[in-house]
């Protein structure tokens, strides 16, 4: 088995794991369901709580949730390989299981997570780029931003 396809059913399993996780309602119903349209508000709870297992676990969840959209989507999708392609995908992916829970019974939107879901899947990018890093392996994106031109073959004939 190649590797793109073995990183391509890990990170199919991966999402249909957090799919089952966030779009099914949970066993046994929260105390608490209720949408959250304000930014930054639940990550306060995260923070004013990192003593209580719940919201950091809550919030860790969150983080993993899209991690290995970062880690994983540019091995798989050779496109996605630039950081604003995996953040836009993972926006959109994010996005789409709020407006989802939207209609979940005892499950709620909120745009905060959202925003940790994005940063996991950032996070994972930045893995991905340090690992590529200290291997060795130059990348497609590893030279997008340098603005000098690649280098010439020689034409010289002895």
């Amino acid at each position: 088995m190649g590797a793109r396809l073995a990183a391509g059913l890990l990170l199919a399993v991966w999402l249909t794991g957090g799919l089952l996780l966030t779009l099914l309602p949970p066993s046994p119903p929260p105390a608490l369901v209720e949408h959250n349209f304000i930014p930054f508000r639940t990550i306060g709870i995260y923070l004013a709580n990192l003593d209580s297992g719940y919201w950091v676990g809550q919030s860790v969840g969150n983080l993993l949730l899209l991690l290995l959209v970062g880690v994983l989507g540019p091995v798989v999708f050779p496109w996605l390989d630039r950081w604003l392609r995996v953040l836009v995908a993972a926006l959109v992916l994010s996005a789409g299981i709020e407006l989802a829970q939207l209609w979940v019974p005892d499950r709620s939107a909120d745009v905060d997570d959202v925003l940790l879901n994005v940063v996991g899947a950032l996070i994972g990018y930045a893995i991905l780029r340090i690992v590529r890093l200290g291997s060795g392996r130059v990348t497609p994106s590893s030279n997008a931003t340098d603005p000098r031109p690649p280098p010439r073959a020689s034409t010289s004939h002895r």
